[in-house]
């Protein structure tokens, strides 16, 4: 099932780098606003679909957690985690920094995950007990310690504003220990950069399962730690990650944010 599943996984990241030219060439694109600062395009649904006819082929009977075809229910504790498209403003932007992002859970753990950025060509894929690959090759967290050199990933999706507070105290803690602070845009990425040394840590709230799933498997399977915030499970998409040797840090500067 895992090399089936890393095929869909391309093969979707290949159906949304054909639709990327194709905007950027001048083809339209609709957009719907679902909330606030909150975009799907028909091209998120597109790949969804395709998505889910893959897995229910490799995998029938298995429920699907996917961005566009959730409504609030309880989450299976077996199930596939989908996001067809991580990056949506870029995207629609025609910035080409985003990605899909896919991962088993079984028996309520994350044990399979994988994030294709098709723009980029870079696959990243995680096994629970098996490591991370990077484009075909093991990869590991960075062994950063010292906060004046570290890149740090953070991000608050807008429907979570009322966190803003919270996060601009993380960015001053953060700010003031020198460390360099990222968004680009796609929170599955970020964690997949922590996973492979690019960045050293992460401190995102207020995201989905379908964002970290995957990622969040990655990060722990190179060697990092990733830890839920305030009370939370990390799956919930409150969380922080980062190598060991940052973790007590980023642990410090979290609790202190959200206390």
């Amino acid at each position: 099932m895992l090399e089936a599943a890393l095929m869909v996984a391309r093969g979707a990241g290949d159906f949304l780098k054909r639709r990327f030219l194709e905007m950027i060439e001048g083809r339209s694109l609709e957009v719907e606003e679902k909330g606030p600062s909150d975009f799907v395009t028909q091209v998120d649904r597109e790949v969804e679909d395709w998505i889910l006819e893959e897995l229910s082929r490799i995998s029938p009977g298995v429920p699907v957690l996917s961005e566009e075809h959730f409504h609030g229910e309880d989450v299976p504790t077996t199930c596939w985690i989908v996001d067809p498209l991580d990056g949506t403003r870029s995207f629609i932007h025609g910035i080409p920094h985003f990605a899909v992002t896919l991962a088993f859970m079984e028996g309520g753990e994350v044990v399979m995950g994988a994030t294709y950025a098709p723009m980029e060509n870079e696959f990243f894929h995680g096994i629970r007990g098996g490591g991370v690959w990077f484009n075909g090759s093991r990869v590991s967290v960075s062994s950063i310690s010292e906060p004046s050199r570290a890149v740090v990933a953070m991000g608050l999706p807008f429907r979570g504003r009322e966190h803003l507070d919270f996060l601009l105290a993380f960015y001053r803690s953060a700010y003031l220990k020198g460390m360099a602070l990222r968004h680009t845009g796609s929170a599955a990425l970020d964690l997949c950069y922590v996973a492979c040394g690019r960045y050293d840590a992460l401190f995102y709230m207020d995201l989905s399962p379908w964002d970290v799933a995957a990622g969040g498997l990655m990060v722990e399977e190179a060697g990092g730690v990733v830890r839920g915030l305030a009370g939370r499970e990390w799956l919930s998409g409150w969380l922080v990650a980062s190598n060991v040797a940052l973790a007590p840090l980023m642990e410090e500067l979290s609790r202190g944010t959200l206390a």
